[in-house]
């Protein structure tokens, strides 16, 4: 399946703020999406099937590429590079 593959840098910020717990059940915050796109890394917030809006209205939403079996993967970040992203350090 071909796919359209978005980032908003607001959305990942907002994703990266998430409490690490709501109610005793675990989030998963600080995870990073990444797919390969054209042989590129690139970090996505929503990847939505070809063709289809995006589900998130932030007004920095980008499409950032489209394939079809793009390689994928998730990576899970420390605290540090958290409150680096959140502090625009990184």
């Amino acid at each position: 399946m071909e796919e359209d593959f978005y980032f908003s840098k607001k959305h990942f910020i907002k994703g990266l703020r998430m409490p690490r717990s709501i109610d005793g059940l675990l989030m998963k915050r600080g995870d990073l999406s990444v797919a390969k796109i054209d042989g590129v890394w690139k970090k996505y917030t929503e990847s939505v099937p070809r063709g289809r809006k995006p589900l998130s209205s932030h007004d920095d939403l980008v499409l950032i590429g489209s394939g079809k079996d793009v390689e994928i993967v998730r990576k899970h970040l420390s605290q540090e590079q958290i409150e680096n992203l959140i502090n625009g350090v990184v």
